[in-house]
């Protein structure tokens, strides 16, 4: 689909420092979160075809896991990383599947911990240096997106961190993101001619399917032992909807305020999506919902929902013209990513890692 290329390019660059950094800027993703990736309530069973593994969790924390060229990585540093995950995750994936799960991101987790500090020691060799202006910008850019009524301060302090954390973690972050830029450079940018190749060759990439962009509030039920329980959870979400059509607060404010699903952070969005990726209720309510309407309370696995509608785009094919841009970037990016893959299995090729504990 173009909008899955279009989402691939943005993150072609250096995928990897993307990757390996979600636990150190955990303070960062928390309040910082930029586009939202739309939240599949679909996507809950059979998500690994390989056998569970034990819970990892129960283990002891402080035992090293792996030592990289001589430096100890610790069962707790994976822990922490796969904590911010859980949390991502939540509202994804049904709580019967969390531990399906675990075992298959602890061992993905582990070995991008073996990638970032490889990295981190060749950017430290590098002294790569960030200035205090660069850091004060990120931080601007981060404000912005704090939802409203919130500070940078308080996201912070309910995550358990520091503006000096958040500060260290983003020169970490920049550090790494300008010295992988320097294994990209004199890499040729995608040409005209490639990218008509590419998109002569990928009709199906370039169909558009019927699609929303949509915000929701979930009150969720998991909690609820009874009938009347639920019917609590329905009345308090029905106070809400109410307040919202009477102006009375927005609907990203309420989001903000009241939504259990991640989302509630940009304000109750899930981006844009399609059909097939939401549960059938949900999904109903999105695709025949009016624009910007507040809609009725749904019910699905995941509890209570309010629905609105901002955008709605009819199926169809994107024409070249209007791909050339973008695939044009998602080549080059391609390429630059080829270029830091490259790089990072020439450091785990000449490093020593060594398997201590599962």
């Amino acid at each position: 689909m173009f909008e899955n290329l279009v989402q691939k390019k943005m993150m072609m660059v250096l995928p990897v420092a993307a990757a390996i950094f979600m636990s150190g800027c955990k303070e960062e993703e928390a309040a910082s979160t930029p586009a939202p990736e739309p939240v599949d309530l679909a996507a809950t069973e059979d998500l690994f075809a390989e056998p569970v593994q034990a819970n990892p969790l129960t283990s002891d924390p402080s035992a090293v896991v792996v030592r990289v060229n001589g430096e100890d990585i610790t069962r707790g540093e994976v822990l922490e990383m796969m904590n911010v995950a859980m949390q991502q995750m939540a509202g994804r994936v049904s709580p019967e599947q969390m531990p399906q799960i675990q075992g298959q991101m602890y061992e993905q987790i582990k070995n991008d911990l073996i990638t970032k500090k490889l990295i981190d020691a060749a950017v430290a060799k590098a002294d790569v240096v960030i200035s205090e202006a660069e850091v004060a910008e990120a931080i601007e850019q981060i404000k912005t997106r704090i939802p409203a009524g919130q500070t940078l301060e308080a996201a912070l302090a309910s995550q358990g961190t520091s503006m000096k954390e958040l500060t260290d973690n983003i020169k970490t972050d920049m550090a790494t993101r300008k010295f992988l830029e320097t294994k990209t450079l004199g890499i040729e940018e995608a040409s005209e001619a490639e990218a008509k190749e590419f998109y002569d060759a990928n009709p199906d990439n370039f169909k558009k399917q019927e699609s929303v962009s949509a915000s929701h509030i979930l009150i969720k039920t998991e909690g609820a032992t009874n009938d009347a329980q639920k019917a609590e959870m329905k009345t308090e979400l029905e106070d809400i909807r109410t307040k919202i059509i009477a102006e009375e607060i927005t609907f990203a404010e309420a989001a903000g305020s009241h939504s259990g699903c991640p989302s509630s952070a940009q304000g109750g969005s899930l981006g844009t999506f399609g059909k097939g990726q939401m549960v059938p209720e949900f999904e109903v309510a999105a695709f025949t919902q009016e624009i910007n309407e507040v809609g009725d309370i749904i019910e699905t696995q995941f509890g209570y929902h309010i629905v609105m509608v901002t955008e709605r785009a009819e199926e169809g094919t994107v024409a070249y013209d209007e791909a050339k841009e973008q695939i044009m970037a998602y080549l080059s990016g391609q390429k630059k990513q080829e270029a830091v893959a490259a790089f990072i299995k020439s450091l785990r090729d000449s490093a020593t890692i060594e398997e201590i504990a599962k």
